[in-house]
Parts: structure tokens; C-alpha cells; sequence
């Protein structure tokens, strides 16, 4: 019997915490403006809507040292060829059709996204960019790699549904062939043009064109390449 007492206690115990604690809520949520918890999410969905994703700058800890080691590198060149390329993944994820992609990892993070769309009809409007910047810098004996952060905006629309407006960013990986015999399993997927005839190379470390023979080892080596793109 006192064991049931005290169990009964408890409950009463229990329904009167949380009916105070329900008052007190509904108090604070009239004070601030608003008459339920779904109003408040809707409120703090808007207010996501408005809010740029946060990036990490280090242009003042990588700037100098990139400079040193490439004095002809154009940053502000690479942070727009940056927002190109990020352009032009949205526009082949939106016309289901990443054949425009040069690079092989990107193309295949494209088709990834094409196919969880499956018969999904959407669309990337009025994209913004609102800064792009230097995140990090690594240098080793057989490659240099500038990662490249990126914060935008996008109304998106699925099936003619409602556009809603989308706060995202991304990362790219930008890689500089020094010495193409060290260079990693890892980055070997890196990707350019033959000089001479347009062809595809499908490794940094390719003596010549497999199409009409013009050595190719020489141009990996003097220019920046985008290796990957990462949404985060």
C-alpha cells in the first residue's frame, strides 16, 4: 500500500512539472509573437533560408606562402574558375547530362546525383554567390593543392513544386602537378586536354596522347587543375 502511494505521488508529481513547464512555454511563445512550435520552426526555416553557410578564410595564413611558391598564380582567377565550375555542376545536375564535365570525379559525383533524382524534374535559379575563399594550401614534392571554399544561394524547384530558396557551399580541390613521378595513386585521376587535339588525358601521368601522340607530361605541370568538388 505505501509503495502505491508513493507511485501515485510521483505521477501527480509528474503531471503537475509538466503542465507548469506547458504554461511557461506558451508564455514565453506569446511574448515573443508566437501561438505554436510550428511556427517557430517555420520562423527559423525563413531566417535558415537568409543565412549564408558559414566558411573558414585563411587568405592571410595561405596567401603568402602560395605566392611564394607560384609567383604567377592569379587567386582571385582560380576563385572565379571556382564558381564556373560549380555552375556548371548545378546546370548538368539540372539537365541530367554531365558529358560537359572534363574531370572524371566530377562528372561521376554528377551522375551520382542525376541518378537519386530518377524521374525528378528540378531546377537551380537566380544562384548567388556570396564569397569564395582560400581554405587551405598543402605542398609536397609531387604535387600543390589549393582548396577553395565557396558559399551560395539558389532558389531550387523539384517537379514544378515550390521554389525555395537554398543556403549551400562547396569545397574544390585544385592541384598542381610538380613532379609527376611522385604523384600519388590518389591523384592520378587528375584530368586535362591535349594540347594538340582536344582529346581527354585520363592521368596526369601520361607521356603522350594516346590519339595523335603530342607529349602531354609537360602541360600538367604548368597549370592549376580542378581534381575534385565536395558539397559540405
Amino acid at each position: 500500500m505505501p509503495f502505491l502511494i508513493g507511485v501515485l505521488i510521483l505521477i501527480i508529481f509528474i503531471l503537475v512539472s509538466y503542465l507548469y513547464i506547458k504554461n511557461k512555454i506558451k508564455k514565453i511563445m506569446r511574448a515573443y509573437g508566437f501561438s505554436s512550435i510550428q511556427q517557430i520552426i517555420e520562423k527559423t526555416e525563413l531566417e535558415n533560408e537568409d543565412l549564408p553557410k558559414s566558411l573558414s578564410s585563411m587568405d592571410c595564413v595561405y596567401l603568402e606562402r602560395v605566392k611564394k611558391d607560384f609567383p604567377n598564380v592569379n587567386i582571385n582567377e582560380l576563385k572565379r574558375m571556382s564558381e564556373k565550375l560549380i555552375l556548371d555542376f548545378l546546370n548538368a545536375i539540372q539537365k541530367k547530362d554531365s558529358s560537359n564535365l572534363k574531370n572524371e570525379k566530377i562528372k561521376a559525383y554528377a551522375d551520382s546525383k542525376i541518378s537519386e533524382l530518377k524521374n525528378k524534374r528540378i531546377s537551380y535559379s537566380s544562384v548567388k554567390f556570396h564569397k569564395t575563399v582560400l581554405s587551405k594550401y598543402e605542398k609536397s614534392q609531387a604535387t600543390a593543392t589549393i582548396y577553395l571554399g565557396s558559399s551560395l544561394e539558389y532558389f531550387y524547384q523539384e517537379n514544378m513544386g515550390i521554389k525555395r530558396k537554398i543556403q549551400d557551399r562547396y569545397k574544390l580541390e585544385f592541384i598542381y602537378v610538380i613532379d609527376s613521378s611522385k604523384v600519388p595513386e590518389s591523384k592520378k585521376v587528375l584530368e586535362i586536354n591535349c594540347p594538340n587535339c582536344g582529346s581527354p588525358l585520363k592521368s596526369s601521368l601520361t607521356q603522350k596522347c594516346a590519339y595523335c601522340g603530342t607529349p602531354n607530361i609537360e602541360v600538367a605541370k604548368r597549370v592549376w587543375i580542378c581534381n575534385d568538388i565536395i558539397r559540405y
